[in-house]
């Protein structure tokens, strides 16, 4: 005899799986390695935000940006097409975008 217990499914409960999470835009992937990988080499290659250096303030940066958001047709993993920028600045940038 088994020890195992015996897994009842449940079409009523959508399943997960464990690195399933919810996504901010539907058309792309914020959790997936290969954004992962080019936001690292992004915030690596340029590590301060680029409007602060405009204003001549230097600010560590936090946030790899979309210039041209991805749903208004941006290329979602291109390096040209990305920023680096501090929080602050990319709420401010997201919230004129919208």
């Amino acid at each position: 005899m088994s020890n195992k217990i015996k897994k009842i499914k449940r079409p009523w409960v959508f399943e997960r799986k464990p690195f399933e999470r919810t996504r901010t835009h539907a058309d792309f992937d914020y959790n997936a390695r290969k954004w992962r990988k080019l936001r690292a080499a992004q915030l690596t290659q340029f590590p301060f935000c680029k409007h602060c250096d405009q204003l001549n303030i230097i600010t560590i940066a936090t946030v790899a940006d979309h210039i041209v958001p991805v749903k208004k047709g941006g290329a979602g993993y291109e390096l040209s097409n990305l920023q680096s920028l501090c929080k602050k600045c990319h709420d401010k940038k997201s919230a004129k975008d919208k």
